[in-house]
Formats: C-alpha cells, structure tokens, sequence
C-alpha cells in the first residue's frame, strides 16, 4: 500500500525526534558536580536570580557556535533559577546532538551571569545498515547514509534504500532546521515498485495492488516560540499500477496536494527521560488526474509524566479522517496511536489510545541504556464492510539507545489483539519505531 511507505518514510523524518523524546542518557543517572551545580550558588532560586548576559558553548566539533548562540539567544536577558536552568537543559537535551553536558557559572561586570555549557558531541553522521520484522509484514532490510547534524546545524540528511518481499524503495530527504525567527524547509523523494496488500481486521488479504509508485515533496517549517512549530508543504504522488482493472480505486493517477500541520509542545528533562506533552493538528487536501478531491484531518496528544526517576506515565492518543478517498488513501493503525492492528489493515476513519509505564532497567556508561515498557491500548475504526470495529489490547517491549549515536539502535515488541484474538511482533535494528 502506498500509505505504508509513506509510514516508512515519516519514521525516517522523525528519527531524531523519536530519539531524543525517548532518549536516556547514561551520563545524567548521576550528575556530576560540574552539571548538578550550574550557578554561583549551590542551589538555585525557584524565581529571580541573575540575570543571563552571555551564554558560551564549549566541546562544539561538527555544530557551529554561531548556530547555538542563535539557537538559545532567546535565554539571554531571562533570570537564571531553577525553572530557566530546566528549561535549557530540556531544549539542549531536545536537539539530540550531545550525549553529555555540564553547566558552569560566573558573575560578570554590573552583577549579570555568564553561563559556560561544555558539551560532548553524539555521532550523528554514519551509513546505516537496517532491519526491521513485523509478524504481518515479514522482512524489511536497508542501509542508510544519514546524518542527524548537516552542516553543523542540526540539519538532517537520509538517503538510502528499503527492500522486502514485496517493496523496493529509493529514497532521499534534507530538512533544514527552523530557529525561532528564522524558518527552515524540507524536501524529499521516493521511487519504488510494490505490492500494496490490504486486509481486514482479522487478517484475510482482500486486495493486492502491484503498482509502481513515485513522489516528491517540500515544506517551510516554522518555530514560533519555544513550543509552537508549524508545516506548511506541497506534494506530489504518482500511483501506477500494472492491472487496472483488479478494483476501481486501482487507476494509473497523478496527485497533488498541500498539507498543513501545527504542533505545540512542552519537553522536560528529569536527568534520565526527556519527557514530552504535546498536541498536534494536521490537514490534507489532494486532487488528481480525474478531478477526484480528497481531503483528511488528523490529531494526537502525547503526555509522558515522570512518576520516579527511572519510570514514567506514557499516554498516546491519535484521530483521523479520510473524505472522499480512494482505499489506497486509507489511513493505518499509526494515526490511531496503537499497534494492536495488522499493518496491512487501512480505514478512513480511526481514533485511538495507548496508556503505560516505561522503566529504564539499565544505564551503562559505555553502550548506553536499556528501556521497558508496556501500555494498554483500544482504537476504534471503520471496517471495509463499513462497520464500526473496535479493538483493545495490549503492547509491551524493549528499546535500546547506544551511548554517543543520535539513532535509535534497537526495539522489539509484542502487541496483543485481545478482541480478535491475535498476537503481532516486531522489532527493528538502526530503525526504531
């Protein structure tokens, strides 16, 4: 399905957003004294303080110092206390360039703070090989050149190639990073010839598309504020089957679309998770050849609440909605935020939730750090007879992040289908999702 390699790709767009929102970093489980005392005082005010007049970044190899000023210059001129130190420590933390960081402090002329931060750099550019397996897909094998800080400034670079049984992807993409007040852009490509499959909630294969597949996109990306972002892109999609007579969506078309996504978050650093609240909207509206006019909205609510140091609260929520679609513009269990759905399963309408706890069993300082975790899930969705399903269920798994790399290096999980009865596993290596 043409919707399931867009999945793929949208992975690969929010790797480093996947790992630094889940990212645990062996170096913060004990602070040293350099990181834990961050101003001339041992302890920091809960309000006021000094007040920031220059903030300088030590350890830079690849990033540019000029990108990190611009980057933070938002915190000069702000009181220095408990809350801003959090605040920088979370956003440092969020761009998922540095594996360690350690805060230091002197007073400057007229009473003001010079804040020194020396970082330590993650490897962010390397060819990654990939596997991934899911119990209702098969295989999935790769490589990648990637690399997380283009340019030394945070931008993001992925070419490479995806292989299975039934798919063949080439794929590329850059994204450069927005800064407040200075927006950012992104655009890709994919060319690949598949076998779309789709099935039913119970598994049974009820369409199979062989087709070859072609798109291109951009967008300009916004940071508003700290917590604002917002995409506005183009795209273009071209489906061409080899049999068109198999279903009537099965026609050879050209798409083109504008999309639209806004999304306000909050990240919080506790020293082992870097947690996240957000909220998320987006919009599509696509036509193609045969003056077919589909639109879709989506949304999701992400809540990650520390509850100790080592566990925290996961809530996942996600909706959406096809108008006017072809099957083919279905959308998969990932807008529903669950995993207890076939992967081949699609509806034009899907809304569900997860819940659970993640525990960091083990941090060490040489490989890096090792996470459990296991949620309750539900959806609801349209079925292709036009019936209302509804599932629930359960997901547990692993994740590993090594010490140093701004990627994922390994997950596995088992969902749990307990309505219809059915088990699916997957894991990824260089992938994870």
């Amino acid at each position: 399905m043409v919707r399931r390699f867009f999945l793929l790709f949208s992975i690969l767009m929010m790797m480093s957003s996947v790992a630094h929102s889940q990212n645990l970093n062996p170096d913060k489980s004990a602070p040293s004294p350099a990181s834990s005392v961050s101003a001339p005082s041992e302890s920091l005010p809960d309000q006021n303080g000094p007040v920031i007049s220059k903030i300088i970044f030590k350890g830079l190899k690849r990033t540019k110092e000029s990108f990190m000023e611009d980057s933070f210059k938002s915190y000069i001129g702000k009181r220095y206390n408990s809350k801003t130190k959090n605040n920088l420590e979370s956003d440092l933390q969020a761009m998922n360039l540095f594996s360690s960081m350690e805060f230091s402090s002197s007073f400057a002329e007229g009473g003001s703070l010079e804040l020194t931060v020396s970082v330590k750099e993650k490897i962010a550019f390397i060819p990654l090989p990939f596997a991934m397996y899911s119990s209702s897909t098969g295989f999935m094998l790769g490589g990648f050149v990637m690399d997380m800080n283009a340019g030394g400034q945070k931008d993001m670079f992925v070419t490479g190639l995806m292989w299975s049984l039934n798919n063949t992807m080439l794929l590329g993409l850059y994204t450069h990073a927005p800064r407040i007040g200075a927006p950012g852009f992104r655009v890709f490509g994919t060319t690949g010839k598949q076998n779309s499959i789709i099935r039913n909630s119970d598994g049974k294969e009820l369409l199979k598309i062989e087709n070859f597949n072609a798109s291109l996109g951009t967008a300009i990306l916004f940071k508003l504020n700290r917590y604002n972002n917002l995409d506005c892109g183009l795209s273009y999609n071209g489906f061409f089957p080899y049999d068109t007579d198999i279903h009537p969506d099965a026609y050879r078309r050209n798409k083109f679309g504008a999309n639209s996504s806004w999304k306000i978050s909050d990240q919080n650093w506790n020293g082992v998770f870097l947690s996240e609240t957000s909220f998320g909207l987006g919009a599509a509206a696509n036509i193609d050849t045969n003056a077919l006019l589909s639109q879709s909205l989506l949304a999701s609510v992400k809540i990650q609440q520390p509850l100790f140091s080592k566990l925290r609260l996961n809530i996942l929520s996600g909706a959406g909605i096809v108008f006017n679609g072809l099957i083919t513009d279905n959308l998969q269990k990932g807008s529903g935020a669950v995993t207890i759905l076939d992967d081949k399963f699609s509806s034009p309408k899907i809304a569900g939730a997860s819940s659970g706890l993640e525990f960091a069993f083990l941090q060490t300082a040489k490989i890096g750090t090792f996470s459990i975790f296991g949620n309750y899930e539900f959806v609801f969705a349209q079925e292709f007879d036009d019936s209302l399903l509804f599932c629930q269920g359960f997901n547990t798994g692993m994740k590993v992040y090594l010490k140093g790399l701004a990627f994922p290096a390994l997950s596995m999980g088992l969902a749990y289908n307990a309505t219809k009865n059915k088990f699916y596993f997957s894991g990824s290596f260089g992938v994870s999702f």
